[in-house]
Order: structure tokens, then C-alpha cells, then sequence
């Protein structure tokens, strides 16, 4: 969740051009599990509804880690994905 939530401030900062930029860095970098898709394919596939819901909760106790990005919520309120950016 911390990982999805820190790349969507990354592409609402144009940092990156794409999610799958950051798929690709975090799996080949970081370790993601290549067979879950990375951080941005995850969340879609879980829903951004339901990954803002427990950002939301979680900001409670430590806002610096959990705040949610502005991408995100923008997203998940109108029920779209990170796929949809391209």
C-alpha cells in the first residue's frame, strides 16, 4: 500500500511518464514479486477504493506514511485505475 501510494505521488509529480515505469523499477529493483505485477498492478487489482479506505485509516497514526496522494484519491473517486494512465 506504501509503495503503491508513494508511486502515484511520483507520477501526479511527473516524475515518471507511466505506472508501468514504476511496476517495472520496484520489481527489478526492490524486489516485488515479479508474479504479482508491482505496486501500481497490485492496487488496481485490488481496488483503489478499498486501498484509499485503508490509507485513510492508517494516516490516523502515522499521516507521513500513510497520507494519501492526491492521484490516488482523485482516482478511486472516480473509479479509475492506475492502468488507465498508461
Amino acid at each position: 500500500s506504501a509503495m503503491a501510494n508513494e508511486g502515484a505521488r511520483v507520477l501526479g509529480a511527473a516524475v515518471v511518464e507511466s505506472p508501468l515505469e514504476i511496476d517495472f523499477a520496484v520489481v527489478a529493483a526492490q524486489g516485488f514479486p515479479r508474479w504479482e505485477g508491482g505496486p501500481m498492478y497490485w492496487a488496481d487489482r485490488r481496488g483503489l477504493l478499498i486501498l484509499r479506505r485503508d490509507l485513510e485509516l492508517w494516516a490516523e497514526e502515522a499521516p507521513e506514511i500513510w497520507g494519501i496522494a492526491p492521484m490516488l484519491a482523485d482516482l478511486a473517486g472516480r473509479g479509475g485505475r492506475f492502468a488507465d494512465l498508461g
